[in-house]
């Protein structure tokens, strides 16, 4: 496994926020964290790039433990976040917020402008938008701008928190289909998403927390066909796919 989770503990001063859990990313896949607001998906991509410090438990990447590692020694590992909000800097320009990705890295300036344009032929409605600020973007460019400055990082693992929040669905197939690109390209992903349906037709397995706990887990298919996981998780959504 490229990322290796057991026993994780994350606390919010007395407040317990994850329970042990235990999950695995193999290289090269997709593998979706789903579950309701509050079941700590978020809270466990933060322990993984270490915003948060675990209270209990291990986090290896690559078969080394992020134990002690501070954010920015996980992303020289190779583990770029992008975290819900997209939180893109309003007043730099695409281009710039795009080349504020690579500061982690050893890299020349001519090297991280050959970086721009490989990002820019996966987005290419970015090369469009190159010099406009940040605050003009809409909702669905400023997403793809947030995932684009996290590919400059050149990560290994790709950590994505809830990209199609607040999207129009036209513009969610087109995030999700991005990120299945992204992963054949060969960047792992491990992606924390509310639209269950839609991130288990991208990925290879999934992980479903309740309230701090791993509920459910298993191949994106059979989870899709589950009873429990449709009655639970998916809801009408399945039944309208299915129908259309």
């Amino acid at each position: 496994m490229l990322l290796e989770i057991e026993s994780l503990v994350v606390r919010y001063g007395a407040v317990e926020a994850l329970h042990g859990i235990s999950l695995g990313v193999a290289e090269g896949e997709i593998v979706s964290l789903l579950g309701a607001n509050g079941a700590g998906k978020s809270t466990t991509l933060k322990a993984i790039s270490r915003i948060l410090p675990p209270s209990a438990g291990t986090v290896r990447f690559a078969g080394r433990s992020l134990d002690g590692f501070d954010p920015e020694d996980v992303v020289a590992l190779g583990i770029a976040h992008v975290p819900e909000g997209r939180r893109i800097f309003p007043g730099l320009s695409v281009l710039d917020n795009m080349r504020l990705g690579a500061t982690a890295r050893r890299a020349t300036s001519a090297q991280i402008e050959r970086d721009v344009e490989e990002v820019l032929g996966i987005f290419p409605k970015l090369r469009t938008l190159g010099a406009k600020l940040g605050w003009t973007l809409s909702g669905g460019e400023q997403q793809m701008l947030a995932i684009a400055r996290g590919l400059m990082a050149k990560p290994k693992l790709l950590l994505l928190d809830e990209p199609s929040l607040g999207l129009a669905p036209l513009v969610v197939k087109d995030v999700m289909q991005t990120i299945a690109r992204i992963a054949r390209d060969g960047t792992t992903v491990l992606l924390v998403e509310q639209n269950a349906h839609l991130a288990l037709q991208i990925a290879a397995r999934a992980y479903v927390l309740e309230t701090g706990r791993v509920a459910l887990s298993g191949e994106a298919k059979t989870l899709l066909a589950s009873e429990e996981m449709r009655a639970a998780y998916l809801g009408s959504a399945v039944r309208v796919a299915a129908s259309a």
